[in-house]
């Protein structure tokens, strides 16, 4: 490494300098250390320079001939008139193409593409799609541009990441595994498309466990599924090879016909947040109650729910849940008593059902009770997304199947297992 100094100069200056020297050092380093592997493995196969080996002598070469396929009798041919240039995630990578003559069909080919993986014409590796994918899930599109040239040097526009964007989104996501503790099912509405109330985002999440981190709990979650502009059909074709322990509902009818028809030996509980909300909204929207008295209807429930919760005695709960109903009805609410009767088989579960949907870790007995996992992750979708602008179905399903797959780690963005024998390629500055 070699260190220029003009004079005396501040910390703003040479941090200014590292940081260009770090835009353009990785890229140089990269494409010095292709051009000497190239040369080696070449010398290797085919022989010194100058003095080749006879066809005989010659080794199987890790690469095959363009025209007939052989993988033996070779010799040089200089170098491709145009140097290689490729932007990476570490910046531009710019090699001389070391060329060879195949003995056999006389064709001339470059090998430098087939050892280092490269399709015909490609320009940017997978590593820069994956990296500009990566910053367009957070940020605008424009936005990511700008981080990428600014912090890595790479100059990528808009348009193509956006397009990496689309290339690297699946249809759909589904399970990759067949049994979970707790199912998590809800949808959210995503401003795309010609109609006036966009597209449904559906989503599956699984509950692992909860683990003590500091004075925090955090959940050990799973993406089960996710579908944009699909009905929940698409959703229950998905999870049909699913065996959850116990399926959580926010109280839409289609989600509880759902479960017991995909999974009708799983029991549902209604998420208890959303019970005691839908009460309030049936009693003061659809009967037109007062506040004070559809906030009592909500009070009581929650009370009714709390005690049955701490209590376990499923008989007691029942019979006050009755009286709720029925002091509903008297009081002219008959939206939010029919709310409340539609909701009985799937509120009081966690006493019907005390074993089911215990996490592998963490649970210390206690039931799960909402979805608020799920609603959070919806939130965080929907930050991404809510822009003021009216996206494509193709653009907000892309979108949102790239930021799911690497929130969760899921499909083409699971951890991969490294080869036994993988090479190590290891880089460090020496004094």
């Amino acid at each position: 490494m070699k260190i220029e100094l003009d004079g005396v100069v501040g910390l703003a200056e040479l941090e200014e300098a590292a940081l260009a020297f770090a835009r353009s050092a990785p890229g140089q380093l990269v494409a010095d250390t292709i051009e000497s592997m190239i040369a080696e493995v070449v010398e290797d196969v085919v022989g010194p320079f100058g003095v080749p080996w006879p066809v005989e002598r010659q080794l199987d070469a890790p690469w095959a001939c363009t025209g007939c396929g052989s993988r033996r009798g070779f010799r040089r041919r200089g170098f491709r008139p145009k140097p290689r240039k490729l932007i990476a995630a570490c910046g531009s990578v710019t090699f001389r193409s070391q060329q060879l003559e195949c003995l056999s069909c006389s064709r001339r080919f470059a090998p430098a593409a087939e050892l280092l993986g490269l399709r015909p014409h490609q320009r940017r590796t997978e590593a820069l799609s994956e990296l500009a994918a990566s910053l367009a899930v957070e940020v605008a599109y424009a936005k990511a541009s700008r981080l990428l040239a600014e912090l890595a040097g790479v100059g990528v526009s808009a348009r193509t990441i956006r397009r990496d964007v689309i290339a690297l989104a699946p249809e759909r996501l589904g399970p990759e595994i067949t049994e979970v503790p707790i199912l998590l099912l809800d949808g959210t509405g995503e401003r795309a498309g010609t109609t006036k109330g966009g597209v449904a985002l559906n989503l599956a999440i699984g509950l692992v466990s909860r683990r003590r981190k500091g004075k925090r709990v955090q959940v050990e979650a799973c993406l089960l599924g996710a579908t944009v502009g699909e009905g929940w059909e698409a959703m229950a074709e998905l999870l049909a090879p699913l065996r959850p322990g116990l399926v959580i509902v926010d109280g839409e009818e289609e989600l509880s016909a759902l479960a017991a028809a995909v999974f009708p030996e799983a029991p549902v509980q209604r998420c208890l947040f959303h019970l005691a909300r839908g009460t309030y909204r049936a009693a003061r929207y659809s009967d037109k109650a007062s506040h004070e008295l559809s906030a009592d209807f909500a009070s009581q429930l929650e009370a009714l729910l709390s005690d049955a919760y701490r209590t376990q005695d499923l008989a007691v709960a029942r019979a006050a849940y009755t009286d709720l109903i029925d002091d509903a009805e008297g009081c002219g609410a008959w939206a939010a008593a029919a709310h409340l009767r539609g909701a009985e088989d799937e509120a009081l579960t966690f006493l019907t059902h005390p074993g089911a949907g215990r996490l592998l870790f963490g649970d210390k007995g206690r039931p799960e009770l909402g979805t608020g996992v799920l609603e959070r992750v919806m939130r965080e979708m929907n930050r991404r997304t809510d822009v003021g602008v009216r996206w494509s179905v193709e653009g907000v399903r892309a979108i949102l199947m790239v930021k799911l797959g690497r929130k969760y780690h899921h499909s083409r963005w699971s951890p991969k297992e490294a080869a036994v024998d993988q090479p190590k390629v290891r880089f460090s500055l020496a004094a």
